[in-house]
C-alpha cells in the first residue's frame, strides 16, 4: 500500500511540472522587413500587451516582470519562415536562447506552420 501512495504522489508532482504555453509568456518573433512595411518596431512581440523587444536585456527585465506563473511556464515564441528574418532577427533570438540557457528560463520555439504541435524546447 505504501508503495502505490508513493506513485500517486510522484505522478501527481510530474504533472504539476509541466509547462503550459497558455500561462507562459507567448512571444513571436516579427521581421523587420515585415514590420517595415507597416510602420512597426521589429523584435519579438508580447501577445500580453503587444510590447516590442529588441534586446536580450529587454527580454529579461520583461521576463522578469511577469508573475511566478508565467514565469515558472517559460518563454514561448512563434518564428516564421527562417528567409524571411536577417541578421539583427537572427542575432536576437540567438541571444534569448543563450541567455534563457544562462538564467535557466525555459524557452520553447515553434515554426508557425508547425503549429499547434511543432514546440521545441531549446536547450
Amino acid at each position: 500500500m505504501t508503495s502505490f501512495a508513493l506513485v500517486a504522489v510522484v505522478v501527481v508532482t510530474a504533472g504539476e511540472s509541466r509547462p503550459d504555453r497558455s500561462k507562459g509568456l507567448s512571444l513571436h518573433l516579427l521581421p523587420k522587413r515585415v514590420a517595415d512595411i507597416s510602420g512597426q518596431k521589429w523584435g519579438l512581440v508580447s501577445d500580453i500587451d503587444r510590447q516590442v523587444l529588441q534586446t536580450s536585456d529587454e527580454f529579461l527585465s520583461f521576463f522578469r516582470s511577469q508573475s511566478s506563473t508565467v514565469q515558472e511556464n517559460g518563454a514561448w515564441i512563434v518564428v516564421t519562415d527562417p528567409d524571411a528574418y536577417g541578421e539583427q532577427e537572427r542575432k536576437l533570438l540567438s541571444a534569448v536562447e543563450a541567455l534563457c540557457r544562462r538564467q535557466k528560463i525555459l524557452l520553447f520555439i515553434a515554426r508557425a506552420s508547425d503549429l499547434p504541435g511543432g514546440w521545441k524546447r531549446s536547450e
